[in-house]
């Protein structure tokens, strides 16, 4: 008759697998806290899902500037020198507003940010846009004409921006004498919270820039925002600036430019960093 050890401990074995087996099956099953991207040069940020960001369209909508909610409120995508209809400022590139078509001038840019009905938003590529649950190849003319199709049916909102992180690498190279300048960026993680970083005071290149935003947040998407002349910054929601006493509603400038200096710009994007984060 064999010894009773080595079977009892096969079945002891078989029995330890089977439980970490399980063990992992409820690990990856639970549910977990939403975070976001915090730590060096990183504005705000919001977590994941609906109510994450809203797209201002200037002039039209300057009065929602005064909205008490906690909120960061920057230049989005960069400004055109001609205008749109009754002479008010005109975004560059692609852009739809809650469902409206404000430009249809595709612009060279790889990068597409896309804002669900429900605030919902995500940093894309343009081969590979996404609005309401299905895909479409911006660089192709009937690609375009059907995400703009689909956007306008599910009140969807779109800009387009220089693209400089795709799939966590690099999508762009550096170039000599290339201008340095303070940068700001609008970044996503995997996980699918958002993100605003700036260069801090320091002027940097767009590579230099997408450099350190990789080495310090190894981000999965990333896009650059328009600021220079155009930077417009306003945070609101936080404690005010009298002293931190706590008081909602207050907002102070972190721009170049202040709200008088709006009628220059054609768009503001607005992250919500109290947005889906328990």
């Amino acid at each position: 008759m064999a010894p009773p050890f080595p079977a009892g401990r096969a079945a002891m074995r078989s029995h330890v697998r089977r439980g970490a087996c399980l063990l992992a099956a409820v690990l990856l099953a639970a549910p977990h806290a939403a975070a976001a991207p915090e730590g060096e040069g990183v504005l705000a940020s919001a977590c994941p899902g609906p109510g994450a960001m809203d797209l201002l369209l200037m002039p039209e909508e300057a009065e929602a500037l005064d909205a008490e909610a906690a909120a960061l409120t920057v230049t989005g995508a960069y400004t055109a020198t001609d205008k749109r209809d009754a002479g008010k400022p005109k975004p560059v590139g692609l852009f739809l507003h809650r469902g409206q078509a404000i430009s249809l001038e595709y612009g060279r840019m790889d990068g597409l940010l896309v804002i669900e009905a429900d605030g919902a938003a995500r940093i894309l590529s343009a081969p590979s846009a996404q609005v309401a649950g299905a895909s479409f190849d911006l660089t192709d003319l009937e690609g375009r004409r059907a995400f703009v199709a689909a956007a306008k049916t599910a009140g969807a909102s779109a800009l387009q921006s220089h693209l400089l992180i795709r799939d966590g690498e690099l999508d762009l190279r550096p170039v000599e004498s290339a201008p340095a300048a303070i940068r700001r960026i609008l970044f996503q993680d995997s996980d699918g919270a958002l993100a605003i970083w700036q260069s801090g005071a320091r002027a940097l290149t767009l590579h230099e820039a997408a450099e350190e935003l990789a080495r310090l947040h190894a981000p999965a998407m990333a896009m650059n925002l328009d600021m220079g002349s155009y930077d417009f910054c306003e945070r609101t929601g936080a404690q005010s600036a009298a002293a931190g006493d706590g008081v909602r509603g207050a907002s102070y400038s972190c721009g170049f430019l202040d709200r008088q200096g709006l009628e220059r710009l054609s768009n503001l994007i607005r992250l919500h960093p109290d947005a889906n984060c328990g």
